[in-house]
């Protein structure tokens, strides 16, 4: 029997993170956003879980959490004995991608310090145990010459906080908890040192719940995890502009994946309509797609069909491999989709928002709120679900 855990989740977006704890019967306290969209998408998943509209109206709060004093809203909730805070401070900050392209590498970037306004909730809430992700580029971040996660550390150790420092270990792949996709996020674990646990033994469990079924064939390297296949192979098929926000009597084909994220049971699927596309981008996608070319190929054998200099923009079009896992999932989906072409050259079609949610290890029966540009944000900037179920699996053991 599972002891059941309170937790609240701060920059919480569409859910994700607290996705794997009320999965498995935890209960939030508090989930805080800024974004309007994120909030009814968290909002609409308690829902889901038959948390009552007064419940849902005092804890799911669409408020500005970089301010420099504690809103009245949460001190309202007078949360007592909290077991879990949860974190994914915005990251645009510290992606590696964003200081390339920015000419001050991201170093005048105000969201830097946002880790700041995290440790006064933290000070104010006094959780027994601190989880904080981010992307892999917060291990190397760098602005006023001194490295963020350094002062992470400091600060949660002066808030008496046991802190894995190991920038090795604190590093997670996300493919190898069954997320089909390559995934790579900073994790943080704080314990508050009055438990007398050390955050060491929080990776040790985590290790434990590994998914890597491949390993049982001999797989090796990127053979054994989910493949892309696997995870949305089984989707209804779309042309350009098809497909419906909601479709009923869905019937999924059944794998080692789908079995996890979906029940037998379940007939719905949420948010699978696909983008139209012009002309250029279809024979594109054809092309690339039924060749498993690059955008090299195409300027040999296309070349007025590449606007790009192939050189610089290499991975401009980028069509995700049925055999492998997907790459990273970003939110820059929500402004094309170029880099997740569908591998079904008959679809001619970049993803759709739910089978990014499929990447992502999102259950089908999750709907993802607002506009299609939204959700998009939503699920590229969400912590994959079964990660999060990993990651309280862990924590279970510890508390």
């Amino acid at each position: 029997m599972i002891s059941k855990l309170n937790f609240v989740d701060l920059y919480c977006g569409c859910g994700g993170l607290s996705e794997g704890f009320i999965s498995r019967g935890h209960k939030p306290v508090l989930l805080a956003d800024y974004d309007k969209y994120a909030m009814e998408s968290s909002a609409n998943r308690l829902r889901y879980y038959n948390f009552d509209r007064d419940y849902l109206d005092r804890i799911c709060l669409t408020i500005d959490l970089n301010v420099t004093k504690i809103p009245s809203q949460i001190k309202n909730l007078k949360i007592k004995n909290l077991d879990v805070l949860l974190s994914g401070i915005p990251c645009q900050a510290f992606s590696t991608v964003g200081r390339a392209q920015d000419k001050n590498s991201m170093k005048k970037d105000k969201r830097n310090y946002l880790y700041k306004t995290l440790m006064m909730y933290i000070e104010f809430l006094k959780p027994k145990i601190v989880i904080i992700e981010n992307v892999s580029g917060l291990l190397t971040a760098k602005p006023k010459d001194k490295f963020i996660i350094e002062e992470i550390f400091r600060e949660l150790s002066s808030l008496s906080y046991d802190v894995n420092k190991n920038k090795n270990e604190i590093l997670i792949n996300s493919a190898e908890f069954g997320v089909p996709q390559i995934r790579k996020r900073t994790i943080i674990c704080g314990i508050s040192k009055s438990l007398g646990i050390k955050s060491e033994k929080f990776y040790s469990n985590l290790i434990k719940t590994h998914y890597l079924p491949g390993e049982e064939n001999n797989q090796k390297g990127l053979e054994k995890y989910i493949n892309v296949i696997e995870a949305i192979g089984d989707l209804p098929k779309l042309k350009p502009g098809e497909g419906s926000e909601v479709i009923h009597d869905f019937m999924p084909i059944l794998n080692r994946y789908t079995k996890l994220i979906r029940g037998e049971n379940n007939k719905i699927l949420y948010n699978h309509t696909a983008r139209n596309h012009n002309i250029n981008d279809i024979n594109r996608y054809k092309l690339l797609a039924k060749n498993k070319w690059k955008l090299k190929d195409l300027l040999r054998d296309y070349p007025e069909l590449v606007h790009h200099d192939p050189k610089h923009f290499g991975n401009r079009y980028t069509v995700q491999d049925f055999d492998l896992p997907s790459k990273t999932i970003v939110s820059h989906l929500y402004k094309d989709g170029n880099l997740f072409i569908h591998p079904d050259s008959k679809q001619h079609r970049t993803f759709t928002v739910r089978e990014a949610a499929r990447i992502q290890s999102f259950p089908d029966d999750f709907l993802l709120a607002g506009s299609r540009t939204q959700q998009f944000k939503q699920i590229g900037n969400a912590v994959p679900a079964m990660l999060s179920s990993a990651i309280a699996k862990s924590i279970e053991s510890l508390l």
